[in-house]
């Protein structure tokens, strides 16, 4: 094959961002769908978590964050991108795009923080558990549900796999808010209430520029929805 590689293998592309603490592995449901739409795919793993998870570390920041997903879409050369982020990749997806927006076509926050509502920052219990724990927070998330990811052993694996976050990336600033031009989707699962991320949902139903969906599962949608979520992000 000659380089650069054709553009059918570099247009149209879906790259996926995923949440705080879990890694690339967290996008395996929806995997099969989208690779056979022929699309090309590419799951980021951000640094500390993943394939990456031994350069974890309370260095990382939302800017480290930020240049995996702007070094990844780069370096493959990837144009027309869907570009999603599941929970905190919301933050990151939302950096991502001022450096590469030429190679952007669409956004969707999938259970995500957005630049549609005010940062509430951080509150001093968070910044006392990241003292305590060497600038690492501990997995706080939504627990898995048995019934989501396989029973037991599915939330075994599962748990197995989740890092410490460092808190830096919590600190920064969310971001400017999306231009109206660029198509983007927010996607609220209902599932588990209350929500922290309601009121990003609420502002971005409320927004004529925002595409709103929601869907009746847990936080982990790639999990309980994967079909509907597989759905969403190929429209």
């Amino acid at each position: 094959m000659s380089l650069p590689p054709p553009i059918e293998r570099r247009s149209d592309a879906i790259v996926l961002v995923h949440g705080a603490w879990v890694g690339e592995w967290s996008w395996a449901p929806v995997l099969p769908v989208l690779e056979a739409s022929r699309r090309p795919v590419h799951t980021v793993s951000l640094t500390g978590h993943g394939v990456r998870r031994h350069q974890s570390g309370p260095h990382v920041t939302l800017d480290t964050h930020v240049a995996d997903v702007v070094g990844a879409i780069e370096t493959h050369d990837l144009v027309n991108v869907t570009l999603v982020g599941h929970s905190y990749g919301g933050r990151v997806i939302t950096g991502t795009l001022p450096r590469v927006a030429h190679r952007i076509r669409r956004m969707v926050f999938l259970d995500a923080h957005a630049p549609i509502a005010p940062d509430t920052g951080q509150t001093a219990e968070r910044i006392a558990q990241a003292e305590a724990h060497g600038g690492m927070l501990p997995f706080e998330g939504y627990d898995p549900d048995p019934a989501e990811v396989g029973g037991p052993e599915g939330v075994a694996w599962f748990m197995e796999r989740v890092m410490p976050q460092s808190f830096a990336t919590f600190t920064a600033p969310l971001g400017p808010p999306i231009p109206d031009a660029v198509p983007k989707t927010y996607v609220y699962a209902t599932g588990n209430q209350p929500s922290r991320f309601e009121r990003y949902a609420a502002a971005a139903r409320a927004h004529p520029a925002w595409d709103y969906t929601e869907l009746p599962g847990s936080h982990w949608l790639m999990f309980s929805h994967a079909a509907e979520v597989a759905d969403i992000i190929l429209r």
